[in-house]
C-alpha cells in the first residue's frame, strides 16, 4: 500500500516468481486505511488480471458513503474487468444485523456461485428480501442514502475537529473523502496499549491497529469509526481520549 492504493508494481514483481489465482481488494475506501486506489492503478490491475489469468475480488463494502466529489468507478466497470468478482453489502447501508449483500460476476462464475449457495442453504429470509426489494423499487433506499451521507459527513467532521483540537500534537491524519472511519497516525512516544487500557476507566473505547495486521505487529495507528455516534458524543470521545492521555 501507498497513498495511491495497492502497489501494482509489487504485484508485477510477485507474478514473475509465482502463480497468483486471485487478488482481494477494497479499492474504494481501503480497509483499514481508507486509501482510494487511483484510476490508473485500477486500470493497470484489471489489465494484469487478463494478462496473467487471475481473478480480482473487488469488495466495495461502503461505496455509497463518499462525501466529496465523485467516487471512482469500480474496477468491474473497466473494459478489462472481465475477471472481476464485484461484491457489495446492505449491512452498512441499512443495519449491521442484516447479513445481506450482492455479487456481480460473469455468467459461468455466477452459475457456480448459485450452485454452491443452493448446496449450503436453499432458503433465505424471503420476507426481509421482499421488504428490501420494495425499498429499492419505491426509491426509499436512495433517499435514505442521501440522508445518511449528510449525517455521516457531519459526524466525520465532528470527530476530526475534536481530535485536531484536543490531540493535534500527538495525532496525524487526513480527513477522508469517504468511508466510515479515520485512519490516525499516533506519535511514537505514545504507548497505545496503555492509552487504550486507561481509556476504559473514562468510558472511551478504542483499539490500536495492531489487531488489523496479518503479521500481528504493533502499529502506531488507530482506526476510529465515526458513524455510530452523534456529533456531541464524538466531541466528548475526543475530550476523554485527551484526558486519558494526560493521565
Amino acid at each position: 500500500m501507498d497513498d495511491e492504493g495497492l502497489e501494482v508494481g509489487a504485484l508485477v514483481a510477485l507474478l514473475k516468481s509465482q502463480k497468483v489465482r486471485a487478488v482481494y481488494v477494497t479499492p474504494h475506501h481501503q480497509f483499514p486505511t481508507n486509501t482510494v486506489m487511483t484510476a490508473a492503478r485500477r486500470k493497470r490491475l484489471a489489465a494484469l488480471s487478463l494478462e496473467h489469468g487471475f481473478a480480482i475480488i473487488e469488495d466495495d463494502y461502503d461505496h455509497e458513503f463518499h462525501y466529496e466529489g465523485r467516487p471512482e468507478p469500480p474496477i468491474a466497470a473497466d473494459p478489462d474487468g472481465a475477471n472481476v468478482l464485484y461484491l457489495g453489502s446492505l449491512s452498512k447501508i441499512l443495519a449491521p444485523g442484516l447479513r445481506m449483500g450482492f455479487i456481480v460476476a460473469s455468467a459461468p462464475l455466477m452459475e457456480r456461485l448459485v450452485a454452491l449457495r443452493l448446496a449450503s442453504d436453499m432458503q433465505g429470509d424471503a420476507a426481509v428480501e421482499y421488504a428490501i426489494a420494495e425499498l429499492f423499487e419505491d426509491g426509499e433506499l436512495l433517499r435514505h442514502l442521501r440522508r445518511m451521507r449528510t449525517l455521516y459527513a457531519r459526524r466525520r467532521d465532528a470527530l476530526a475537529t475534536g481530535l485536531a483540537r484536543r490531540l493535534g500534537s500527538v495525532l496525524t491524519f487526513r480527513v477522508p473523502s469517504g468511508g466510515m472511519a479515520l485512519w490516525v497516525r499516533v506519535a511514537d512516544e505514545v504507548d497505545i496499549a496503555r492509552w487504550e487500557q486507561a481509556g476504559r476507566a473514562l468510558g472511551v473505547l478504542f483499539k490500536g491497529a495492531g489487531m488489523l495486521d496479518f503479521a500481528g505487529r504493533d502499529l502506531q495507528f488507530l482506526r476510529l469509526g465515526f458513524t455510530y455516534h452523534d456529533e456531541d458524543e464524538l466531541t466528548e470521545a475526543a475530550l476523554r481520549m485527551a484526558r486519558t492521555l494526560k493521565r
